[in-house]
């Protein structure tokens, strides 16, 4: 997928005892959590990962979301899958993912959505469904090793890929392309929102 770069949703407010905990509170929490068992200082993690240390404190302590693409940094640096930081669903088999289970991955800022379609990343394919608002993109263009496979199911997608010209499809296309080269994802269109289904194989994240 191109680099996972949205936003996990942030929650300003303080939760008591009796609220339960909001997805942006929960990923902050297991980033501290991480970075507490390998007695790392944010300074640390600041200087391997790029990543200013006063905004990661802000993300572990629920006050900012995050982009994927930085998320993505962090994941790899800690060398654990992206699946680990959002609550775990019960173990089944076969992996039956419900509407109502799908985990995701929401920007609000960005107006894109991106929603997990297995309960974790340790097989050799992660399938996934991408929501992007009318005219929205994805921050940054992604690379990553293996293969990836894009179906648009409605709106129009522009997806550039490196080396080559970029390309519009319409709901019914598809592509299929090498992962290691740079590639962005567009909502070509400025009225309409665009879904996509995108396959990575293997997970990257």
């Amino acid at each position: 997928m191109p680099g996972y770069r949205d936003r996990i949703v942030a929650s300003t407010t303080q939760t008591t005892a009796a609220e339960p905990m909001s997805q942006q509170e929960f990923v902050g929490a297991q980033l501290r959590a991480l970075r507490a068992a390998r007695r790392l200082s944010l300074g640390d993690v600041a200087r391997e990962t790029g990543i200013s240390a006063s905004f990661l404190s802000l993300v572990e302590n629920g006050r900012s979301d995050i982009t994927i693409g930085r998320l993505t940094r962090l994941v790899d640096y800690y060398g654990i899958s992206i699946t680990e930081l959002l609550p775990a669903p019960g173990g089944r088999d076969p992996d039956v993912v419900r509407a109502d289970e799908t985990r995701q991955l929401h920007s609000p800022e960005e107006g894109t959505t991106i929603y997990l379609l297995a309960s974790g990343t340790d097989r050799t394919m992660l399938p996934m469904l991408l929501e992007l608002a009318p005219g929205a993109s994805l921050a940054e263009s992604g690379h990553h090793a293996g293969e990836e496979f894009v179906h648009v199911l409605a709106g129009r997608l522009r997806l550039e890929v490196d080396g080559a010209e970029p390309h519009e499809l319409d709901a019914g296309d598809s592509a299929y392309y090498k992962s290691d080269r740079p590639h962005m994802f567009r909502n070509a269109s400025p009225d309409e929102p665009l879904r996509l289904i995108c396959i990575d194989s293997p997970p990257p994240i």
